[in-house]
């Protein structure tokens, strides 16, 4: 069930979408409210084993209310990323997990998250790693990118995601300011959109960036392959992520990372094996790092190898499509027993 503006992959079989008569805006509260009767009346049309939440506070509370409220005889299992710091966290995310069957979430510590701070059993939570596309892969033509940006023969670092306050994009300005100056041949590369752009454009100014640091602007999904090949290292300051999926993507491209040690980016990247993992918001941490690697293209290399290798054994969606199918397969066939005894 998805809401009309969410895109789908067009060539997936065995699926069905049904389409909520929603678009953009509708708030979780109104969820709880408007979702549990078309839930059931999806399961009227066609009963289902499985009721998938994808989020435990948009999501989850509609999910509980519709098998409460309609008695549907089906395990509920709640999708988790990770917790931002907010009051209601433990009067609807933790109700909404205890309420599941299962949780999956997508890293230790979105795991660890959710013990310290719900006091969730450990039992109840099981970890998938998100997975990355096999199309983000060295050798794209990144030529027309470069000239559209004027980069000429400069070294890039890129950062690709949403510019919002936790991506810590202030500090990977005053970071770039230090390393623009010793490295006068790099480019800063800001690929992405979001609420922060415009103070990150007056701080650029402020910094007398103008010229060494680059705004891309909004990168659809069809672009971004390009843009990872563009670059020559993939910087991430974020102070929290559940996962850090452009961190993947950017490491099966064959990129070395610079990333803090927030959030579960400790766990994708390995530190000194496939990039450096800096303390947060320490500038000589981040700046070295990054020298470092612009001047060594054989470290560069070798980081580079190492991601692309670690993503291909570990991060591909296939194994998390099997990881999750084991969940379920496991969740129904206890459901099974229970009932025989």
């Amino acid at each position: 069930m998805l809401a009309r503006h969410k895109r789908v992959p067009v060539d997936v079989k065995n699926w069905t979408v049904h389409r909520l008569p929603i678009g953009r805006g509708l708030r979780w509260p109104v969820a709880a409210i408007l979702l549990p009767p078309l839930i059931k009346r999806l399961y009227d049309l066609r009963p289902f084993d499985i009721l998938r939440a994808h989020s435990l506070r948009f999501i989850g509370p509609a999910a509980l209310a519709a098998r409460r409220r309609y008695g549907l005889d089906v395990p509920i299992v709640a999708h988790h990323h990770h917790l931002d710091a907010g009051w209601l966290n433990p009067l609807i995310e933790r109700k909404v997990i205890e309420g599941s069957d299962r949780v999956i979430t997508v890293s230790e510590f979105s795991r660890r998250q959710l013990i310290d701070e719900l006091g969730i059993g450990s039992e109840r939570i099981d970890v998938v790693p998100n997975g990355i596309d096999e199309r983000f892969a060295p050798g794209a033509d990144s030529r027309a990118l470069r000239e559209r940006y004027g980069m000429g023969d400069r070294q890039v670092v890129l950062f690709l995601g949403g510019l919002k306050t936790r991506k810590n994009l202030p500090f990977l300005l005053d970071v770039w300011r230090r390393v623009a100056t010793l490295r006068p041949r790099a480019t800063l590369l800001i690929a992405g959109t979001g609420p922060a752009a415009g103070e990150l454009h007056r701080r650029a100014r402020q910094l007398d960036l103008v010229g060494r640091v680059v705004f891309a602007g909004r990168v659809s999904e069809q672009e971004k392959v390009g843009y990872y090949n563009l670059a020559d290292i993939f910087v991430f300051p974020s102070s929290l992520e559940g996962f850090g999926l452009a961190v993947g993507e950017a490491m099966s491209c064959g990129l070395p990372v610079v990333t803090s040690d927030r959030g579960a980016l400790p766990e994708l990247v390995r530190d000194r094996h496939g990039g450096f993992v800096c303390r947060g918001n320490h500038l000589d941490d981040f700046s070295g790092a990054l020298m470092m690697l612009l001047d060594d293209a054989n470290l560069r290399r070798t980081f580079g190898s190492y991601n692309r290798q670690l993503v291909e054994r570990c991060y591909r969606w296939g194994l998390a499509a099997a990881r999750v199918h084991a969940i379920y397969d496991d969740l129904l066939a206890r459901r099974r027993a229970a009932v025989a005894h």
